[in-house]
């Protein structure tokens, strides 16, 4: 059953024999008013399109504003004081609550008396709880069901989008992608799994990597050894995620040269043979390569967003190099502009409690827009000259000396 905003009326007020009204919680959950009647009904009111006052409610309940006072004569307060969720008995039921609530938590000494408190007033009552009639604001009823429509329509979309193991191809995983020219070598301990790296377009600017990596864990002949022949006995799923990928959107074989240009180069958001390496997030293990493919195509929509609409295949021709190269050289007149004056950034950044306050001073200082202090930011660790910590600093020193 159902009931509409015109039906809270003082007829049904003064039937009110007990309430809770949360204003909602600090994680998010839905504020609710519950209202027992000494009729065995049970009013069930949600924060989502109430058409009243939420935060006020006592200017819809009436009842509730002696309840709320302090010096109130009608009724008492069983939660506590803390607690998110305030309850509220008429003083006529106290006789029978005191002993119930007592003898409550004599035997549930860790549980809150609040997780009970409609059922303690059904007994005080002598009403079965099975035979309580359960009445819903109309208004909360439409948002479920469309939450509940919504719901579904989003499991359909995801399952619709969802990638399929054979979707793309699955790259063979050798240590430094130093790739063996001789095939009958993939079956040795050289071959440490596969993975597949796709890419997301996060805004005109700038193109993300996604990698799932499923690493082979082979069998050990005694612990941390295991033989050449060993055989894998689980499938391990890794996560990684590549911001900003500069360049080629593919992981290039290794050609030797200086493992420090290819370092540089990682730096600037290039992608290099070192990137298979790369083992971020660990999301589980499975007995199976079908299994862990599988279950990649979920993470790589849960974690990255990549699925059938939004994924960028391996090797995928770019087609904005003059943007990234505009970008790159925009980024080396930041740099050099840092190096030259950082000192008029630190002694900003000194004004402010934190870092991002001081954002719109230290752009109108360096005569750069606004969202380019962030590149500036990266270059060091501003929090280091922020107001707070330098007061957190100065204080630790002085109770030292």
């Amino acid at each position: 059953m159902s009931f509409k905003f015109e039906d809270l009326n003082e007829e049904l007020f003064n039937r009110v024999i007990a309430f809770s009204y949360s204003i909602g919680s600090g994680l998010g959950g839905p504020g609710a008013i519950i209202m027992l009647t000494n009729d065995g009904k049970e009013y069930f009111v949600g924060e989502a399109g109430f058409e009243g006052n939420w935060i006020r409610p006592e200017k819809t309940f009436h009842f509730m504003e002696n309840a709320f006072n302090s010096n109130n004569t009608e009724w008492i307060k069983i939660s506590k004081n803390y607690a998110y969720e305030r309850i509220f008995f008429r003083k006529e039921l106290q006789n029978g609550s005191d002993s119930l609530i007592k003898e409550y938590y004599e035997d549930n000494e860790f549980c809150d008396v609040s997780f009970k408190w409609a059922s303690l007033v059904w007994q005080i009552l002598g009403i079965d709880p099975d035979n309580i009639e359960h009445i819903v604001y109309d208004k909360t009823i439409e948002i479920a069901e469309k939450e509940e429509a919504d719901r579904k329509r989003s499991e359909e979309h995801f399952k619709k989008v969802l990638l399929k193991p054979d979707s793309f191809e699955w790259r063979k995983l050798y240590y430094d992608n130093y790739i063996p020219k001789d095939d009958n070598l993939d079956g040795c301990w050289l071959l440490q799994g596969y993975y597949l790296l796709l890419f997301k377009k996060v805004d005109m600017y700038r193109v993300d990597g996604h990698m799932m990596t499923i690493a082979f864990q082979r069998e050990q002949s005694r612990e941390g050894e295991h033989t050449i022949d060993a055989k894998v006995e689980a499938y391990n799923l890794f996560y990684h995620r590549f911001e900003d990928v500069r360049g080629p959107l593919e992981i290039p074989e290794c050609q030797g040269g200086s493992p420090m240009k290819n370092l540089e180069n990682s730096f600037a958001g290039y992608l290099t043979c070192y990137c298979v390496n790369t083992r971020d997030e660990f999301i589980r293990s499975y007995s199976s390569l079908e299994e862990a493919k599988k279950g990649a195509m979920y993470w790589f929509k849960v974690r990255g967003g990549i699925d059938s609409e939004t994924a960028i295949p391996y090797g995928t021709k770019r087609s904005d190099e003059a943007e990234i190269c505009k970008r790159e050289i925009r980024e080396a007149e930041l740099y050099l502009m840092f190096i030259e004056r950082y000192a008029d950034v630190i002694e900003v950044i000194k004004k402010y409690d934190y870092p991002g306050n001081a954002a719109d001073e230290v752009a109108n200082v360096l005569g750069i827009d606004r969202n380019e202090v962030r590149f500036i930011y990266k270059m060091f660790k501003p929090v280091l000259f922020s107001a707070t910590r330098m007061e957190s600093i100065k204080k630790l020193v002085g109770e030292g000396l």
